[in-house]
């Protein structure tokens, strides 16, 4: 499985009890389950969502093998429509999850604000190797040895992908006839999203004073299919 998207998020908001806490994140995981099945064009992919009490910290991963991802690409023409299309995709399921997970804190006094981290994955790192490649900072060629790098045993998987993606990096036109697709959404993996208004404040010295009992909840489906899966530990 590669990691096509991943969502951090970070709510300031009193702990719960553990009854409620399972409550939100089983809810919160339905809801975005529902949300990636309706929006996400692949054939397969797996969904994990791991959240942890004491404020709410969130993780929600997106992944899918190369031959699922060739697949989905292959529904919108060329490799690079495609792959812009199921960025698209992934962003708009990434955005869904964090308005669901701050959506039961705001109790009708307007939106709450989270902090947010968004990657992209094997995407955004695809998205750049083509952009190199228009720019002429970098040969097809070696483009390739990148994407083998970076898929390593999944690329031997699924040589229809990579022969798909070594013909695009060839036929790629160049800058400026090709449009870049930019990187405000999902940005490198200790940026923040161009969402958020400012980066956030220092902490400062104090330490809160933690609950009793606090929880981490993780929840997933190994495969589109799979059954939802959950785990319960306390921290």
């Amino acid at each position: 499985m590669i990691d096509i998207g991943t969502t951090d998020f970070l709510i300031n908001v009193p702990s719960l009890p553990r009854d409620q806490f399972e409550s939100y994140s089983s809810n919160l995981f339905d809801i975005w389950d529902k949300r990636v099945e309706q929006s996400l064009i692949l054939p397969d992919y797996s969904i994990s969502l791991e959240v942890e009490e004491g404020s709410v910290k969130g993780v929600g991963r997106i992944a899918t093998v190369l031959g699922a991802l060739y697949l989905g690409i292959g529904n919108y023409g060329s490799f690079i429509s495609g792959l812009q299309t199921i960025r698209g995709q992934v962003i708009s399921v990434s955005n869904s999850l964090v308005e669901n997970a701050t959506l039961p804190f705001s109790n009708g006094s307007g939106s709450i604000n989270a902090k947010v981290k968004k990657r992209g994955g094997a995407l955004t790192q695809l998205q750049r190797l083509f952009n190199k490649v228009q720019r002429g900072e970098m040969t097809p060629e070696q483009a390739m040895q990148e994407a083998e790098l970076l898929f390593a045993e999944e690329s031997a998987s699924s040589p229809e992908f990579m022969n798909g993606l070594k013909s695009s990096l060839e036929t790629a036109p160049r800058f400026p006839q090709q449009i870049l697709l930019p990187y405000d959404i999902f940005e490198d993996e200790n940026g923040f999203s161009s969402k958020d208004k400012s980066r956030p404040s220092r902490p400062s010295n104090q330490q809160p004073t933690l609950p009793i009992q606090q929880y981490r909840i993780e929840i997933w489906r190994a495969s589109k299919k799979d059954k939802k899966n959950i785990k319960v530990t306390e921290l």
